[in-house]
């Protein structure tokens, strides 16, 4: 198994997780949100895995409503979106988030009861912003520290706006995939949109330059 699907299985349970620290008592909303989606996977275990269909549905709705799909998009497309139509804007935010979801499906097919651990959380000088930091467990014994960076949409509801997974900056990655793309497409964005697929492999193979899995940490 891959690091990417190692980890993006257990981000499928802590995103949830991050979204919600904001209302309640955090803990309560960590045990309840966990309780929530682990439930589901091992109801549905069985049709999950012979249905992509479902497995895709699953993570539609558990994981996308706390990502700010729109916000990350705009960012991906990063000089290109002010060049885009609007029509263009909303299809690669569409694209997007398809992506998204199969990328986060096939870590779900993975998940292997990772132990996730959130460091205390610091408030920052915008209240509007945060930022929450855990570290992921392997089962060989390795920790990978993930950062969620976190912004109060127009709702008022906490949602991630970016992940940094162990040293790697996923918004920063996809850009600069998407600005790659559209040179590959010779400055064509309908064909850069239409062909777009986060080159999660590209990220894999850099993960030992960006940051080294911690062999142990500070409880």
């Amino acid at each position: 198994m891959t690091f990417w699907q190692r980890l993006t299985a257990t981000l499928l349970l802590a995103l949830p997780l991050v979204a919600h620290a904001a209302g309640g008592n955090p803990q309560v909303v960590v045990q309840d949100a966990t309780n929530a989606l682990l439930g589901r996977i091992t109801k549905e275990k069985e049709v999950l895995r012979k249905d992509p269909d479902a497995l895709y549905r699953l993570v539609d709705e558990n994981i996308t409503p706390y990502v700010d799909v729109d916000g990350i998009a705009r960012s991906v497309m990063g000089q290109y979106f002010r060049q885009a139509t609007p029509a263009q804007q909303k299809e690669f935010a569409r694209v997007f988030k398809q992506s998204l979801v199969r990328t986060y499906a096939k870590g779900l097919t993975s998940y292997e009861n990772q132990k996730i651990v959130f460091k205390p959380y610091k408030a920052g000088p915008d209240p509007q912003k945060a930022q929450v930091n855990v570290d992921v467990h392997g089962s060989s014994g390795q920790i990978y520290p993930v950062t969620f960076q976190m912004q109060v949409d127009k709702a008022g509801e906490w949602k991630v706006r970016n992940l940094i997974l162990n040293g790697i900056n996923l918004g920063l990655t996809f850009r600069n995939q998407f600005g790659s793309a559209v040179e590959a497409n010779r400055g064509s964005l309908d064909k850069a949109i239409a062909g777009w697929t986060p080159d999660t492999k590209a990220m894999e193979g850099s993960s030992a330059e960006a940051g080294k899995p911690n062999k142990t940490a500070k409880q």
